[in-house]
């Protein structure tokens, strides 16, 4: 019987009085855990109440066979169907189950990172900022309102750039606040980080919770100190993260509109930082810390039943962030209601026949699944046809209705074997589908992480071209000047490390300086790049250049981005040089790739998985892929114009001989990176999945009843008609059939040994041990030209044939129809060939009356005769 609906859930998660193993209905049993959550499975459920009313017509054939006395014993396979749907139940629970927890964890991972990404630029933001020669000269010099004025419109120029500061602080010594961004009544700051900035060996300080001088509500904020030439500390710079902002930005892009998902980040003791709902997981909500242990994936939270899943951050560069953690919930009542939408409709019978063979993406136990419903069901069709022989020609009153029996039998059979198809076809679907929504969240991340990345490196230089220091050394050269800078540089660098060169150029484009020792030959020569003009044209420090994604003889020739802004006199007008940062591609996208590529359970990247960066000439930007050089074509091109609509999609390709799920993204911009500042630059980024090979055909499968079933499996011969029943099977697309009267029975082929001697064309398979004698087993479909169809579902048809006995191989076992004699056309007036062992055909039709195929009906004593040696002789003359 069902697990009742009103159960009320322990702490644990599980139904009140659930044991080790939940009874779903009698005979199916599962796992508790999976057994709580079916209830919220409709699809599954619908299944479960299938076979349920499946078993309840076995029940009743069982008890017909056992009142006929004549039926064929069907207690082995019903127990064997009853104990596959419980493993199927219990493999398409879990597999529903897993789908949406690997959702849920991609949302909370990608959460997570994209922040602690985030966040690491801002660990430099603040080294570097604290070292700006203005703020120095500021400490250093007696306070006044002019000073202040200066440096706080420094603060909105370096705020309209990085928006993700909602406040920047600066302190003395003494604690007093010189100057600051924002409108606030605190004159002093005593709170332990300044005291901690100071003092502190480390490259910064980050604190997130209540500062008097920053906001009563929790803040998350980086500071460092600000020194002299001499390294004393002159006081402390304080960075105010716009965390909230940030946060809710992360959410928007990781949750669709009509998702139910809720998102949250939370600190290990489990206070919610930040939360995607106000309502569900406000910020200041307290959870209990097994919450975020993954000991059972539901909690109860407000009443309500959710699925939860906590991921902690896989860091970045040895930044792991302030220690907070993912998670990911979903309302358990609508976890199992979004399905899969458009995914599933592109994931076609032959990709599943394709996919489903494949070691990585399903497990053995679910691929035996498959394979043991195609057994159960060819050893009840055996068993069903041996027991019709058994009673062709029988003049027992009740051989009729055991014949009737035996094939509704085989009838039940079916069914539950097409329910197990269609529901392993539902769960490969579900796999398939999953993978997609995997390849096209890797996608929309990847793209997120590069246009994050790239916002910073457009901030970078225009911030950096602020600096008095570049001004002065431009406006007045020197030696100590050029060397001051160039130090100034190398400083930046360090703290950057994504640059693999900064570059000084005065307003003839002459380099006056660079960070890297290495690169010290390009002072004094003159750059050469087409963006060397246009930068020395910008007249704003809101402006910035871009290079194009090409090779740079300033980064050993290999393809890259380079970006630059104006460093402008004091006093405005004509640019006095500009910055030039180039930008350390190759590493950089390739960490971000490898960072995407899909990955299974563990971490580990899925068999065959890869991922590439595209430009808008659909050549390839970077790839985690050896076989898509830098610069190669596009491995799989995506529709440009479907990506600016949708921002990405998932669907499935042909690739190199392979099914692939395909994700792609589509860069859209980061703030104000390439949304309202003028740049853009379409990239997509591809991540792909191989699913299986591309089939050059499909194989052919026997049908279970054959052609012509209809008519000749309905139209019995009247009384007095002269009839003979015939046992029919299949060989690839050919129906075929001997008299049932010459019929001994269906064996499995398991078991064939083969023969000692080859005959002929291989005509002889071997012989097959059959009530203690060996018999001679013959390929039928060598001996009558028909291809092999390579059926799992073989059989061999023993045979009484010229006085002995004699076994035929075939692909599947068909129907025991009556046949009127008059019904049969002899062969001989269809063909002049004597050599076909056969005695006629008989036409069937359907119930239109349209021909609906034919049935041969062979010679078994003319296959007999051509069995004339020990070892088949006579098939290899027969055959020559």
């Amino acid at each position: 019987m069902r697990s009742p609906t009103g159960a009320v859930p322990t702490g644990d998660g599980r139904p009140e009085g659930a044991c080790d193993l939940a009874t779903l209905h009698p005979g199916i049993e599962i796992d508790p855990a999976l057994a709580s959550l079916i209830r919220h499975m409709r699809a599954i459920d619908d299944y479960r109440q299938v076979f349920d009313r499946l078993q309840g017509s076995w029940d009743t054939l069982t008890l017909l066979g056992q009142l006929s006395g004549n039926a064929t014993e069907m207690s082995g396979t019903r127990s064997a169907f009853e104990n596959l749907t419980a493993r199927l139940i219990g493999h398409l629970a879990k597999e529903t189950r897993d789908k949406v927890m690997t959702d849920l964890r991609i949302k909370a991972q990608n959460a997570i990172d994209v922040l602690v990404r985030n966040l690491f630029e801002r660990t430099a933001d603040i080294g570097f900022l604290a070292a700006d020669t203005d703020i120095c000269e500021m400490l250093e010099a007696k306070p006044s309102p002019d000073a202040r004025a200066t440096i706080e419109a420094r603060f909105r120029d370096y705020v309209a750039k990085y928006s993700v500061y909602s406040d920047i602080v600066l302190v003395d010594r003494e604690g007093a606040i010189r100057a600051r961004l924002a409108t606030h009544d605190a004159q002093t700051a005593r709170h332990a980080i300044i005291d901690e900035a100071l003092t502190s060996s480390g490259a910064y300080v980050e604190h997130y919770g209540v500062l008097d001088f920053v906001s009563e509500e929790q803040a998350l904020v980086y500071a460092w100190r600000v020194e002299d030439a001499a390294k004393r500390p002159l006081g402390v710079l304080v960075l105010v993260f716009k965390l909230a902002d940030e946060m809710a930005g992360i959410f928007r892009k990781l949750l669709p509109e009509h998702d139910w998902t809720v998102l949250a980040c939370v600190s290990p003791e489990g206070d919610v930082i930040a939360g995607s709902c106000p309502i569900q997981l406000p910020a200041g909500l307290k959870l209990s810390p097994a919450a975020l242990q993954g000991r059972d994936p539901v909690i109860r939270l407000g009443g309500r039943q959710y699925l939860a899943m906590a991921c902690r951050t896989s860091g970045y560069q040895g930044y792991m962030g302030p220690g907070w953690i993912g998670l990911g919930l979903i309302p358990l009542d609508a976890a199992f209601d979004q399905g899969e939408g458009e995914l599933s409709k592109g994931i076609g019978e032959d990709l599943l026949a394709a996919v489903t063979s494949q070691a990585g993406l399903f497990s053995a136990e679910l691929r035996d699944v498959s394979r043991q419903a195609a057994t159960i069901q060819g050893d009840l069709n055996r068993s069903v046809w041996n027991g019709s022989i058994r009673q062709a020609g029988s003049t027992a009153a009740n051989a009729a209705f055991s014949k009737i029996l035996l094939w509704e039998i085989s009838s039940a059979g079916r069914k539950t074997q097409a329910v197990c198809d269609a529901s392993i076809g539902d769960l490969h679907r579900t796999v398939v589908a999953a993978i997609m929504e995997k390849c096209r969240s890797r996608a929309a991340f990847a793209i997120d992480v590069m246009d994050r990345n790239l916002y910073e490196r457009a901030n970078d230089c225009r911030w950096w071209a602020l600096n008095a220091s570049f001004a002065r050394v431009l406006a007045a050269p020197s030696p100590e000047r050029r060397r001051l800078c160039g130090e100034i540089l190398a400083t930046i660098n360090a703290l950057y490390t994504v640059y693999s060169n900064l570059i000084l150029f005065d307003a003839q484009g002459v380099v006056v300086a660079v960070s890297q020792p290495s690169q010290a030959y390009l002072v004094g020569t003159t750059l050469e790049a087409e963006w060397v003009a246009r930068t020395l044209s910008l007249r704003s420090g809101q402006h910035y250049g871009v290079s194009a994604f090409e090779p740079s003889p300033l980064y050993d020739d290999a393809a890259t981005l380079v970006y630059t802004a104006a460093v402008q006199a004091p006093s405005g007008g004509k640019a006095l040089g500009g910055i030039a940062i180039v930008f350390d591609s190759t590493p950089q996208f390739a960490a971000i790739l490898a960072d995407s590529l899909p990955a299974s359970e563990d971490g580990a990247p899925l068999p065959g998985a890869f991922a590439v960066l595209v430009g808008s000439d659909e050549r390839v930007i970077a790839s985690s892929d050896p076989r898509f050089p830098i610069g190669s074509q596009t491995p799989l091109p995506v529709d440009a114009a479907n990506l600016d609509r949708d921002g990405d999609l998932a669907c499935i390709r042909s690739f190199d001989g392979k099914h692939m799920a395909v994700g792609a993204a589509l860069s859209k911009g980061y703030r104000e990176y390439k949304t309202s500042d003028g740049h853009r630059a379409d990239v997509v980024a591809l991540c792909a999945v191989p699913l299986g090979d591309v089939a050059a055909g499909a194989a052919v499968r026997p049908a279970a009843g054959g052609a012509g079933r209809g008519t000749l499996a309905a139209h019995k011969p009247g009384d007095g008609v002269e009839a003979f029943e015939v046992a029919t099977f299949h060989i690839g697309r050919h129906w075929l059939g001997v008299k049932a009267r010459d019929v001994i029975e269906a064996v499995d082929i398991v078991g064939l040994k083969p023969s000692a001697r080859k005959a002929g064309d291989g005509l002889l398979a071997g012989y097959k041990l059959h009530q203690g004698q060996p018999v001679p087993v013959l390929r039928l479909a060598r001996l009558l030209g028909i291809p092999d169809a390579s059926s799992d579902e073989q059989q061999i048809v023993i045979v009484r044939a010229a006085g002995r006995t004699l076994g035929l191989i075939v692909d599947a076992l068909g129907l025991i129809p009556e046949i009127a004699a008059s019904d049969l056309q002899p062969l001989r007036d269809l063909t002049a060939k004597a050599d076909v062992p056969a005695l006629g055909v008989v036409a069937a039709r359907d119930a239109r009356g349209e021909p609906a195929g034919m049935l041969m009906l062979l010679d078994v004593d003319r296959l007999g005769a051509r069995l004339s040696g020990e070892n088949g002789e006579g098939f290899i003359r027969a055959a020559e």
